[in-house]
């Protein structure tokens, strides 16, 4: 806004001193060059000044209008007074006749000669006339990149395409809206990948649902009695899908906004520790959980970095042979939390989708060990909300390893 304010503010200064310049220069320095009659008339009045009676009829005839003064009737100044004396011609100007052209005769009467047209009224309804009308054609062409621009912007916005999409418009990084369209080029993809993610929930949705619904329809077709094998197998479907509920709803609720964060100082070692004790009733037990906690203080939000450790976490016991390991250490101006497993690792090229919603590689779509495809999903979103990051890597103990970062400020 600034930007065009200015832009638009030297314009109309500039346009105005210019159009200024040029009319002056057109319509008032004709009274500071002599008009040629003035040279004719005075060329004329010095071969007939001793003759007054031809050089008024030839005054007459040329349609100059001329009047007789008397010298000491005009206070004049002494250094136009001696141009008199001296038989040098004075030319003058006068509001209403324009120039004027001032001779002294032999008997000290004073000649005063002006064309009778003068320059009147239509000199300044011609001067404003060309002054307002150069000034509206000067604005259009400054108005008309940000006229076109703006219909670019308007043709756009009702050209909603199948997929979400807005067509990407492009300018020149001179324009007035630029900032303007590059953020409606934003907007647009913000919208595609909005709908793109409802219809993959969408399709995930059915996706998860569809398995355990239709091994309770199965189940019920047989009309198990309860406390049976079959009956409990219906028990763990109905909790799974409710399960797949909530982690999808979480998901949703943290991809629309952001929620408000509550930062404080928050001791990392003990914050771990908390977690894993917590969560060492749903690890197996042939997998041993390990930690090497340094002393560090961190600030965030110790809810989400708790629920960002704990997918990590969980998702390391689904795949961990025999052991974890959690450290923490600080690294420049960042701290590091890692979760190391010696299970059989993510592939290379599946290391940047992992973070993706509702993807799982091929080696995870086992029921008893996948879900979602939400978990690290959720992780990353956290990490976004404190400014840091996650990634994944092969550990040194042979399997994956997940790194949280976290800025010390």
């Amino acid at each position: 806004m600034g930007r065009l304010f200015l832009s638009l503010y030297l314009f109309i200064v500039l346009t105005l001193i210019g159009l200024a310049a040029v009319l002056d220069h057109l319509f008032l320095d004709s009274d500071v060059k002599e008009a040629p009659w003035i040279t004719a008339s005075a060329s004329l009045i010095r071969s007939h000044l001793h003759q007054p009676e031809v050089m008024e009829r030839q005054l007459s005839e040329a349609g100059l209008a001329y009047d007789w003064l008397d010298r000491d009737s005009v206070a004049w100044p002494d250094d136009l007074r001696g141009q008199l004396e001296s038989g040098q011609p004075l030319v003058l100007h006068d509001p209403d006749t324009g120039q004027q052209l001032v001779m002294l005769a032999p008997d000290h009467r004073v000649l005063l000669i002006h064309h009778p047209q003068g320059r009147g009224p239509v000199n300044f309804w011609l001067y404003s006339g060309l002054f307002f009308g150069a000034l509206a054609v000067l604005l259009s062409l400054w108005i008309w990149p940000l006229w076109r621009d703006l219909s670019k912007l308007r043709d756009a916005a009702h050209s909603l395409r199948q997929d979400g999409s807005l067509p990407e418009l492009s300018v020149s990084t001179t324009s007035a809206l630029s900032g303007i369209l590059q953020s409606f080029n934003q907007l647009g993809s913000q919208i595609k990948q909005l709908l793109q993610s409802q219809r993959e929930l969408t399709g995930a949705v059915a996706h998860e649902f569809r398995t355990p619904l239709s091994r309770l329809k199965f189940a019920l077709a047989v009309e198990p009695k309860p406390g049976t094998e079959p009956w409990q197998e219906m028990s763990r479907d109905v909790d799974e899908l409710e399960r797949l509920v909530q982690e999808m709803l979480d998901y949703t609720s943290m991809e629309s906004s952001a929620p408000e964060m509550d930062f404080a100082q928050l001791p990392m070692a003990e914050l771990v520790d908390n977690l894993v004790t917590r969560m060492r009733g749903n690890c197996p037990a042939h997998v041993r959980v390990e930690t090497s906690l340094a002393d560090i203080y961190m600030l965030g939000d110790g809810h989400f970095v708790q629920r960002s450790l704990q997918n990590v976490l969980q998702n390391a016991m689904r795949y961990a042979r025999s052991l974890i390991r959690i450290s923490i250490e600080r690294v420049d101006d960042n701290i590091l939390l890692r979760v190391d497993d010696d299970g059989p690792g993510v592939a290379e090229a599946d290391r940047e989708r992992i973070f993706e919603p509702f993807f799982r590689p091929d080696a995870s779509r086992d029921r008893k060990r996948g879900g979602a495809g939400l978990g690290l999903a959720i992780v990353r979103r956290i990490q976004q909300w404190h400014r840091g990051s996650c990634s994944v890597e092969r550990s040194p103990m042979g399997g994956a390893r997940f790194i949280l970062s976290y800025p010390v400020q």
